[in-house]
């Protein structure tokens, strides 16, 4: 497992059909690759979280198109998909008193290679922690 503090984009959007479409030609047409996302949704309004190959560049198009932007500093933890590991590494967060305020992910299936977005409450004692799993 590999776990590395990376910036992640938050964009704040109208509830409406075509926002999440809208941002994510922004991007493209820019040459921005989105590497992860989250789509959380509301009465008022939805919420989309971004992993891209420049957030530099992608904060800089989606402000200029007057999207609410909000970084935020997250773990992405590289691993090979295996029972328990989740639990694996939420206890030893918990452990440390570190608490997880959201997480994200996908894997095509068991034993496959995926990536794990987690926001913590501390993320470089986060790394830090998770880190030291690789060496037990």
């Amino acid at each position: 497992m590999t776990v590395h503090l990376q910036r992640q984009l938050s964009v704040a959007l109208e509830n409406q059909p075509g926002r999440l479409a809208a941002i994510s030609r922004l991007l493209a047409d820019g040459g921005i690759y989105i590497e992860a996302v989250c789509v959380i949704d509301n009465v008022e309004q939805g919420v989309v979280r971004l992993m891209t190959d420049d957030p530099v560049a992608a904060r800089t198009i989606l402000e200029g198109a007057s999207c609410h932007v909000v970084e935020a500093e997250v773990l992405t933890l590289e691993l090979t998909d295996q029972l328990g590991k989740l639990a694996m590494i939420s206890e030893a967060l918990a452990a440390a008193s570190i608490n997880i305020e959201y997480a994200y992910a996908t894997v095509d299936h068991a034993g496959a290679r995926t990536r794990l977005i987690v926001k913590t409450s501390r993320p470089r004692q986060a790394q830090e922690v998770l880190a030291a799993l690789n060496d037990r």
